[in-house]
């Protein structure tokens, strides 16, 4: 998460401008490091890895009692090495207290993007049993059911048998 130290308006031909004060963070959209990619696709490895840097990372906000609400490739700035990955989401949706319901929506949003970074629908039933089993089809309640939280899926990453 991008960490905002300051705001403040100033006036530009007649319009209000507010502008934002942060760190400053390096990484490119998900989105276009994908397209980058052979096939403009993750290998399974690469794509897990990924979803567990986003599984951590939205672990840490919702035990902080807060959700994204908006998470996608386009929202998501990716850095690389070796096999990790840094995460930085931007445009939280609605920055506030969570529930089981904005819980579930942050998890079903991480494992579309499991989905999408293998190669959606066009590649999703060529994709192994493990994939399979985390993205159940894109059902949301298969994956609410499977997935109640981040930490589920984290776990489920970290101990699953390939």
């Amino acid at each position: 998460m991008i960490q905002y130290h300051h705001s403040d308006t100033f006036e530009f031909q007649r319009n209000k401008v507010i502008f934002l004060i942060s760190d400053l963070v390096e990484g490119q959209l998900l989105s276009n490091f994908i397209a980058r990619q052979p096939g403009k696709r993750f290998r399974l490895f690469e794509a897990l890895h990924l979803l567990h840097a986003l599984a951590v990372g939205i672990e840490q906000i919702h035990l902080a009692r807060e959700y994204h609400g908006d998470i996608h490739d386009g929202n998501s700035l990716v850095t690389r090495s070796g096999i990790n990955f840094d995460v930085k989401l931007v445009d939280f949706y609605q920055c506030g207290r969570s529930d089981r319901s904005k819980i579930k929506e942050d998890v079903i949003d991480m494992v579309r993007i499991l989905y999408d970074a293998v190669g959606w629908r066009k590649h999703y039933a060529g994709q192994p049993r493990v994939t399979k089993e985390i993205c159940c089809g894109l059902r949301r309640d298969l994956v609410s059911r499977k997935f109640p939280t981040p930490s589920r899926l984290r776990e489920h990453l970290e101990s699953f048998e390939w």
